[in-house]
C-alpha cells in the first residue's frame, strides 16, 4: 500500500488498540478500518491479535517487549511497514484521556500541548501515562509525521454549570476542580451511528451506558452529552472492575485520619483493589464472576448491577426521560446476562429485552412489549479518532 494511511493508536492501562484507515475521508458517518489489533498480555506474554478488513484475525508472540506501551508503539510501528508493507502514516490519532480545561477538542500535539497535558497524569493515573508513551514512541519514530490527541473529556465539555460543579468553594472549581466525565470517544462514536438506527428518536432523550473494566453513564439530547457518571477522575460513578465508583469522601478522610495510610496506599486501594476484584476477592472480570459458585461473586454483580440502576435513574431524572437506551463496551455488548439483570430493574420506565435477540447479542434487542429502543452497539473509539484526525484543519507541526 503506498497511500500513507491514517492510524489510531488506543493505550489502556495494560493494553494497546491500534486501527489503520485510508485517509480519503468517509462520505459520511465513521470511515472503514483498513486494519485492526491489539497488543496485550495474558499470562504476561505478549501477544499481538490482529486483522485486516474482511480477513480471519491471526495471532503473533512479538519479540521481547519491555511490556510498557511506549516499546510497543515503537514495535508496531517498524512492524506494520517491513512486514505488511504499510506506507509510513502522515496522521496518528492518539486517546489521551484527560484534556483538562483547556482541551476540549483535538489538537495538533506540540511540545507545549505535550507538557500541559503531562500535568494531567495524576487524575487519570492508569491512562493518561500510557497514552503520552505512545504519543512519545511515535513522534520517535514518525518525526515529520502529524501526531492528533482525541480526549475522552471533549465529548462532555459542553455540560451545563449544574453538570460540571461540585458544591465546593469557587476558588478551587476555577482551578479547574471539576466533573469532566470520561469515555468520550466511545459516547461520540456511538452516537455517529445513531441516526441510521433510530431516525428522529436518535436526538432524543438517548442513555448509553458503556459498560466494560472500566464502566460509565451518558445522558445524550441531541447527539450531544448532557450528563454522565464519571467526574473529575475515572474513579467515579458506577462500581468498575478494580476501582470503587461513588464513594462517600467521608470514607477517604477516615482511611487517612484514623487508619494512618498514606496518599499511595488509598489511590492503590481504590484503583486498583476495590470494584468488582475488592468486593468478590475472585477477579475483576464479569465472565469470572458468573462462572463462578462462590457467593462473593455473586455479591460483587448484584453491587454491580444495582450501580448502574441506581445512577441510569438519576441519568433519565436529568433528561426528563428515556427515548433509547444503548449498552456497549466489552461487559454491554457481550454479556447478555448483566444486561438482562439491568433492563429487569428498569421495566418501570418501559423497558423490555426480547430473550432470543439479547441471548444471541442482536443490535436490536427490545422486546415487542418494550416502550423504548433497546440497541446493543459495538463501540469503535479508533474509527472516531481517525475521522477527527481527517477533519483537523493541516497545519505546521512545531
Amino acid at each position: 500500500m503506498n497511500t500513507a494511511p491514517v492510524l489510531s493508536l488506543n493505550a489502556g492501562s495494560s493494553s494497546l488498540k491500534f486501527a489503520l484507515f485510508d485517509a480519503a475521508m468517509p462520505a459520511a458517518g465513521l470511515p472503514s478500518a483498513l486494519l485492526r489489533g491489539e497488543i496485550d498480555a495474558p499470562g504476561g506474554r505478549p501477544l499481538l491479535r490482529w486483522a485486516r478488513a474482511g480477513e480471519a484475525e491471526q495471532e503473533f508472540v512479538p519479540p521481547a517487549l519491555r511490556g510498557d506501551i511506549g516499546a510497543e508503539v515503537a514495535w508496531l510501528l517498524d512492524w506494520l511497514q517491513r512486514e505488511l508493507g504499510y506506507a509510513p502514516p502522515q496522521r496518528v490519532a492518539h486517546r489521551i484521556v484527560h484534556g483538562g480545561l483547556h482541551y476540549d477538542a483535538p489538537v495538533a500535539i506540540t511540545p507545549q500541548v505535550l507538557r500541559d497535558l503531562r500535568e494531567l497524569v495524576q487524575l487519570a493515573p492508569l491512562h493518561q501515562g500510557p497514552g503520552l508513551a505512545g504519543v512519545d514512541a511515535a513522534r520517535a519514530a514518525l518525526p515529520h509525521a502529524r501526531q492528533i490527541a482525541c480526549f475522552d473529556t471533549a465529548f462532555h465539555a459542553g455540560h451545563a454549570d449544574a453538570e460540571r460543579r461540585y458544591a465546593i468553594p469557587r476558588v478551587w472549581h476555577e482551578r479547574g476542580y471539576q466533573r469532566y466525565g470520561f469515555h468520550g470517544l466511545s459516547y461520540d462514536a456511538i452516537s455517529q451511528r445513531l441516526p441510521a438506527l433510530l431516525g428522529e428518536r436518535a436526538r432524543q432523550r438517548v442513555v448509553v451506558a458503556h459498560l466494560g473494566s472500566g464502566a460509565s453513564l451518558c445522558g445524550m439530547h441531541d447527539l450531544r452529552s448532557v450528563t454522565t457518571s464519571m467526574g473529575f477522575t475515572a474513579l467515579d460513578g458506577l462500581v468498575m472492575g478494580t476501582r470503587c465508583g461513588a464513594l462517600d469522601p467521608g470514607l477517604v478522610l477516615q482511611w487517612f485520619q484514623h487508619d494512618r495510610l498514606g496518599p499511595e496506599q488509598v489511590s492503590d486501594l481504590l484503583y486498583r483493589h476495590s470494584g468488582l476484584l475488592g468486593v468478590s476477592e475472585i477477579s475483576a472480570d464479569t465472565r469470572d464472576l458468573l462462572a463462578s459458585a462462590d457467593p462473593r461473586a455473586r455479591q460483587a454483580l448484584d453491587l454491580f448491577v444495582a450501580s448502574i440502576v441506581r445512577q441510569l435513574g438519576g441519568v433519565v431524572a436529568t433528561l426528563g426521560g428515556i427515548d433509547a437506551l444503548v449498552f456497549t463496551g466489552g461487559i454491554g455488548t457481550h454479556q447478555p446476562r448483566i444486561r438482562a439483570a439491568v433492563v429487569e430493574r428498569l421495566g418501570w420506565l418501559g423497558l423490555a429485552l426480547d430473550a432470543r435477540a439479547n441471548e444471541a447479542g442482536e443490535m436490536h434487542a427490545a422486546g415487542s412489549d418494550s416502550r423504548i429502543p433497546i440497541l446493543v452497539l459495538r463501540t469503535d473509539e479508533e474509527a472516531v479518532m481517525a475521522l477527527h484526525a481527517m477533519q483537523l484543519p493541516a497545519r505546521r507541526v512545531r
